[in-house]
């Protein structure tokens, strides 16, 4: 049976540490129907060299004004030559039967919508790396965003652009991923197809292998992002995910603090706190993890009230 042409579609910026290392893998795919399409979203470092080695293997798109990765990649779904269109990020390196894995939960069940798989961790990843891993691992994020990759088939509420196939008709249909918001605008468009009645599947063997932020300052700037996005998508839709109920439950916390400073119920106080602390170990493998805890719990609610009260959002 002859395998169908998927498109592969990579927004890049400034990713000149980890793109080649991303085509390589895309170059070496076990599947014989695909094409590569690279946007390129006005990098300023040596992206640009980097992806013309390979301008005879991949198709490039070149923005001339920044848009942003939702933006570019429906640019590039719009001249996509494929049945699907299969997304990873410019900072993941798939597995050799990414594609297969996909494609093999649409063959299994022709009614999703789209298919996405598991994230894991390079192996030259460096220490600071693997706790963010871990940590997110833990925690899950909250969420649906990372799941356990011994998992089965599984319909789900939402698959992350760095690893997730849709098919171009529904892609396309619905509007592709909402212009100017990132991150979060996977979660918004798996959104949109659910409230249409559309399935989405997860396959743990479709494998990207995704960087993580590699110090505290990148960290805190991405759980910042995470919860900006959050905070649109509540003010757009309201609640529709559990991590979103996170900054209201803090907000009775800390109002509970306050009015336990204020009557000086010392015993309350410190119960509030241990309860707190406990949260925060649970949502750790060990004590190392804590200041990562503790630092998305103040970054992610930070970006989140940000993003629920300020106009401009994204």
């Amino acid at each position: 049976m002859n395998e169908p042409l998927i498109t592969i579609i990579i927004p890049v910026k400034n990713a000149e540490k980890t793109i080649e290392k991303c085509i390589i893998s895309l170059l070496n795919l076990d599947y014989s129907n695909y094409e590569i399409t690279i946007v390129d979203d006005t990098s300023c470092d040596k992206t640009p060299e980097i992806l013309k080695n390979y301008e005879q293997k991949i198709k490039l798109i070149t923005n001339t004004l920044s848009l942003g990765p939702s933006t570019s990649r429906n640019i590039a779904a719009l001249e996509a030559k494929g049945k699907y269109l299969a997304f990873t990020d410019a900072d993941c390196i798939v597995d050799k039967y990414w594609l297969k894995e996909l494609i093999a939960g649409f063959n299994m069940y022709p009614e999703v919508a789209a298919c996405g798989g598991t994230q894991e961790l390079p192996k030259d990843a460096v220490d600071f790396e693997k706790k963010v891993f871990l940590f997110m691992k833990k925690t899950g994020f909250i969420s649906d965003y990372m799941r356990k990759p011994n998992a089965g088939l599984a319909y789900v509420s939402h698959n992350p652009s760095c690893n997730v196939m849709y098919r171009k008709n529904l892609f396309l249909a619905t509007g592709g991923f909402l212009k100017g918001l990132w991150p979060g605008e996977d979660v918004e468009l798996d959104y949109r197809l659910k409230r249409k009645g559309l399935e989405l599947l997860f396959n743990p063997k479709a494998i990207v292998y995704h960087y993580r932020p590699d110090n505290l300052k990148n960290f805190g700037r991405m759980m910042f992002r995470y919860g900006l996005a959050q905070g649109f998508l509540v003010k757009k839709y309201g609640i529709f995910r559990k991590i979103q109920i996170i900054p209201f439950a803090s907000s009775i916390f800390f109002i509970i603090i306050l009015l336990s400073l204020l009557y000086n119920q010392l015993l309350i106080i410190l119960t509030i706190l241990l309860i707190f602390l406990l949260s925060l170990v649970y949502f750790s493998f060990n004590f190392n993890n804590l200041g990562l805890a503790s630092l998305s719990f103040i970054f992610w609610n930070t970006g989140f009230l940000k993003g629920l009260c300020c106009k401009e959002n994204h």
